[in-house]
């Protein structure tokens, strides 16, 4: 499990799938997202279970020892250093981050919605049940003894922003050893996805 959503093998595809030419850009912007989201729910959620505030934690500083990588490969040497200084405040990383996510921004483009066919709005269901119900259905915010619970993706496209929630779709789906654990969902399944979990 990644970002807080399992793991994903998909099987029946007829495009590309979206991560099997990711480009560092868009990695890049996905991560500043989804590391924002994790550090406002720990600040702003005072009450999470221990568990699941160590895991956000964890994550985050998984998160925190890649950015600065990325950034530097898309040439924001400033950005990078400007992280690593403000790690040592809560409050500053955020408005770090924030303006990081306004020069790096998501390129949503490829994961429109409004030109979704109906079998393609269909197939988002198809997989869900298949891959991430099991999981993820009535399961609220997970189980409170796990570090890395596995919560209710219709709740956490609530919760979350919409850019934040794609951003997790697209960075935190994995496949297995065989996709050398890439996202196997093409960039279709995962506007269709993106739009069936904020929808229902």
């Amino acid at each position: 499990m990644l970002f807080g959503i399992a793991v994903v093998v998909v099987l029946f595809m007829t495009e590309t799938p979206a991560m099997a030419d990711r480009s560092l850009p868009q990695e890049l912007a996905a991560e500043l997202l989804i590391v924002r989201s994790d550090l406002v729910r720990l600040t702003n959620e005072p009450g999470l279970p221990a568990t699941h505030a160590e895991g956000l934690q964890q994550r985050i500083k998984g998160s925190l020892g890649l950015l600065p990588w990325l950034l530097q490969q898309a040439h924001d040497e400033a950005g990078a250093d400007q992280l690593l200084k403000a790690q040592s405040s809560r409050r500053l990383l955020i408005t770090v981050l924030n303006q990081l996510i306004i020069r790096h921004p998501l390129d949503t483009a490829p994961y429109a919605t409004e030109h979704l066919t109906p079998t393609q709005r269909r197939e988002a269901s198809a997989i869900h049940d298949a891959y991430c119900a099991s999981c993820h259905d009535d399961m609220g915010d997970g189980d409170e003894a796990s570090i890395l619970p596995s919560r209710d993706l219709f709740l956490m496209a609530k919760e979350s922003s919409s850019e934040a929630f794609l951003a997790r779709l697209i960075n935190g789906v994995k496949g297995d050893e065989t996709m050398l654990f890439t996202n196997p969902l093409t960039p279709r399944q995962i506007s269709a996805l993106w739009l069936y979990y904020r929808k229902r």
